[in-house]
């Protein structure tokens, strides 16, 4: 069986403009690949199976990119599709993030803003977020879909979705069976996906075209000072992780009062139900850590000087993880706090949080594949 192996140079079993399928502009790898197998009358794992068995693709996140697989297959594409039109390398998304993720973010490990699919064999833990109006109208994955700080679709203003409506089945279009010509149906139970959209409110919408705006222009304001966007997004990740500590902490605590003093109540903060990574939580909790998140970068110099000073937080308590340098001209007001001793508790049986324990349980859920 011929395949692209380090041997061969050439793939013996792609013939020359075969598959006519079209790539749209904003579309991703996976995405291409399911519509050709489709377009092609048979299932997208027997289609990669075929032309490539010495991978099982699927197992891969495919729409990071084939460099960390074998970058081969770019080529092959390009042979198959008609006229040699289809060039996904510039459609990864190792291509496409490497602005703001820099070389190799998303060649190993959990990739920064992308959204983890967290595969189990050739099944997903995680359904394919999409937006069921942009699928009724033309029905193809939007890598954007991918985008952690994309929540919703900004053409619709609607919530993205990841589950079928009729049977609650996480949507993983690469499992469709061959008669499913389009993407728009669920693998598990056959139905087409319903239009059912859940509104996104103003500043919610603000927020994502915030962020694009970052995004595609390199550009940003932060405190009043203009940064790139590799910048922008270190310095919103790390007020996403002050958020999530100032949620579960004490309304007494530096963390809480200096996101009120930011015009953030606490209360306002989803707590999360895991400790994972940004990338791993649920859309809900993404969303509000993001609007929260980019509520705080769009103070001004003066309000966050003040919000630091009024707030007593310390140069300890923001240095619970490694800050981008850029914040130290504003962290140079906080004072550097006390090192305080404790007393250690020793006939206090050790008993977990209920916060505890629910991330405890929602952790098993995602192993044992539960859905929620």
């Amino acid at each position: 069986m011929g395949t692209t192996n380090a041997g061969l140079t050439k793939n013996y079993r792609v013939k020359s403009g075969i598959i006519r399928t079209p790539l749209y502009p904003n579309e991703s790898i996976s995405s291409w690949l399911i519509r050709a197998a489709l377009d092609c009358g048979t299932e997208p794992i027997t289609f990669t199976g075929f032309y490539w068995d010495k991978w099982r693709l699927w197992t891969y996140d495919l729409d990071r990119g084939f460099e960390p697989i074998a970058p081969q297959i770019y080529e092959d594409i390009t042979a198959l599709s008609l006229n040699q039109q289809v060039n996904l390398a510039s459609h990864s998304l190792y291509s496409v993030l490497k602005s703001i993720n820099g070389e190799n973010t998303l060649i190993k490990g959990q990739a920064k803003w992308v959204i983890s699919r967290g595969s189990r064999n050739r099944s997903f833990r995680v359904g394919q977020s999409y937006c069921p109006c942009c699928l009724e109208e033309t029905p193809y994955l939007h890598n954007e879909w991918r985008f952690v700080w994309h929540f919703g679709c900004l053409k619709h203003q609607a919530l993205l979705e990841s589950k079928c409506p009729c049977c609650g089945e996480l949507y993983q279009p690469h499992l469709l069976s061959a008669e499913k010509r389009h993407l728009n149906y669920c693998h598990q139970c056959g139905e087409k996906l319903q239009v059912v959209t859940t509104p996104l409110n103003e500043v919610e919408i603000a927020t994502m075209e915030t962020l694009d705006n970052v995004f595609t222009t390199n550009s940003g304001e932060c405190f009043g000072k203009r940064i790139d966007a590799q910048m922008y997004f270190t310095i919103l990740r790390y007020f996403i992780n002050l958020i999530r500590r100032a949620a579960v902490a004490k309304s007494t605590h530096a963390f809480a009062r200096f996101v009120e003093q930011c015009g953030i109540s606490q209360s306002e903060i989803c707590q999360t139900k895991t400790a994972l990574a940004f990338e791993q939580l649920p859309v809900e909790e993404r969303k509000n850590l993001l609007v929260n998140a980019v509520k705080i970068l769009q103070l001004s110099y003066e309000d966050i000087v003040q919000a630091i000073q009024q707030s007593g937080i310390t140069q300890k308590a923001f240095t619970f993880e490694n800050y981008p340098a850029e914040l130290n001209i504003l962290f140079k007001y906080v004072p550097e706090g006390k090192t305080v001793s404790r007393k250690t508790v020793t006939n206090k049986s050790k008993t977990d949080s209920v916060l505890s324990l629910n991330r405890q349980w929602e952790r098993l859920k995602r192993q044992l594949k539960i859905a929620a």
